[in-house]
């Protein structure tokens, strides 16, 4: 997209559709996200397109979902709430197509042509995103229509949904008719207990947020708002780590302390993009489908935030109908006052906080190069235990532990558990640099 003249949101609202093909497990059009935008001299806003809360003008049910229980390799065993009664109203094709809109300047056919031709003809997943499917094989395989988009051979054989792509062609078309998609898609989900109402979609709305902000040395920082609050969370706990050449036990520290004072958060599934243009615009866009709910409609699978727990800790009734849910995605932008912008940010659940807060220390106070501190070793603290990649380890000389930390679970390697920092950098002379996190299979372009 940037080759062809587009804008960075051209770029970003296309790897969007371009994800929910090759991260099908991840990005979907039936879930939601948010997008931190700023032009080259103008203010950041975010667009917030997140998952609300459904039932306006439903009948009083009771959503019927179904609870399965996943084993996350030898470290954790999770139940989860899925189902089409887990299903909340879905804001992705409205916020990309409000981005799109609002900053975009190629065709949207040209935007989605990635997208059908990849759904269509196939594409090869790497292998991170297989082994999120197999992971969440049990919920992908709830209903006999996403068994049969997930089941087949995925190693070395290409994954097709060409429903989708039949989907996503009729988008590049024009507006989809009613008929079209929320008909089936309320029919479904109602169908099968949920709670999702024709009402629900009339009412959503795609809604633009002034950032909360901070500064950091010689850097100011922008990041996701409430309703959210990922983007506080990194910001306080920023705020909580010293400058100094150690700050690591303070960090953990840190973090147990906003684990304490918030509770929450998309646990799961997250994808996220960072696109930095030729004109300096910045684009930074996370995604999340949830756990997925083991159901699909023509091809799009839909989220489950109805039955995460964390995002409804009082349960699903605890929160008003068209209510939008809190996300602990953070989007994020730096400007360093010599006029280097850094986007970056991360999939995670609530290892978004961490990951990122990690990343910032590295580059604001220790001066890292991006690619460094994105690679380097990760810490993960509750108020129960301390998980650390290796080669950030107690034992260090560098590392000292005071007495009444958590105790510390030290993994064999890096891993996506750490989240997914995918970041871009550009200069004042116009130099770019791109990274994406080895953990989640993180891939960049520069062009």
């Amino acid at each position: 997209m940037l080759r062809h003249g587009g804008t960075a949101i051209d770029a970003v609202v296309a790897g969007a559709f371009a994800a929910t093909v090759a991260e099908p497990t991840l990005a979907s059009l039936g879930g939601g996200g948010f997008c931190l935008v700023a032009e080259p001299d103008g203010a950041p806003r975010i667009i917030d397109f997140f998952v609300n809360v459904p039932g306006l003008g439903g009948d009083g049910r009771i959503p019927h979902m179904e609870s399965l229980c996943v084993t996350f390799g030898d470290h954790a065993v999770q139940d989860f709430e899925v189902g089409w009664g887990s299903v909340a109203v879905p804001g992705a094709l409205e916020g990309l197509l409000a981005l799109h809109a609002r900053g975009g300047r190629l065709p949207l056919a040209d935007i989605l042509a990635p997208a059908i031709t990849a759904a269509r003809e196939g594409i090869h997943l790497d292998d991170v995103q297989v082994r999120f499917i197999r992971v969440i094989g049990p919920i992908l395989t709830l209903t006999p229509e996403s068994a049969a988009l997930f089941t087949p051979p995925l190693e070395g054989q290409a994954f097709r949904n060409p429903a989708y792509a039949d989907v996503l062609t009729r988008i590049a078309a024009g507006p989809l008719p009613t008929s079209a998609y929320a008909d089936p898609l309320v029919a479904a989900v109602q169908a099968g207990g949920g709670l999702l109402t024709h009402e629900d979609l009339r009412a959503y709305r795609v809604v633009e947020r002034r950032p909360v902000g901070g500064r950091r040395g010689t850097s100011s920082l922008w990041t996701n708002p409430p309703p959210a609050f990922g983007g506080a969370i990194v910001l306080e706990t920023l705020g909580l780590v010293p400058e100094v050449a150690n700050p690591w036990p303070a960090l953990a520290d840190a973090l147990v302390q906003s684990t304490h004072r918030h509770r929450g958060g998309v646990r799961r599934g997250t994808t996220h993009l960072s696109v930095i243009d030729a004109e300096g615009r910045v684009a930074a866009l996370s995604m999340s489908n949830g756990s997925n709910s083991g159901t699909v409609v023509h091809g799009v699978t839909l989220n489950n935030m109805l039955g995460e727990a964390d995002l409804n800790p009082g349960g699903w009734h605890a929160l008003d109908a068209g209510t939008r849910l809190r996300s602990m995605m953070a989007p994020t932008l730096v400007i360093d006052d010599d006029g280097t912008r850094t986007v970056l940010g991360t999939g995670g659940s609530e290892r978004i906080r961490s990951a990122l807060v990690q990343t910032l220390v590295r580059t604001l106070d220790h001066g890292d190069d991006l690619a460094s501190a994105v690679a380097a070793p990760r810490l993960h603290a509750t108020e129960t235990l301390i998980d650390v990649e290796p080669g950030l380890r107690p034992e260090d000389s560098t590392w000292t532990w005071r007495e009444g930390h958590p105790p510390v679970r030290e993994w064999p390697s890096r891993d996506l558990y750490f989240g997914g920092v995918h970041a871009v950098r550009r200069d004042p002379d116009g130099r770019v640099t791109a990274v994406g996190d080895h953990r989640r299979g993180g891939a960049t372009a520069i062009v």
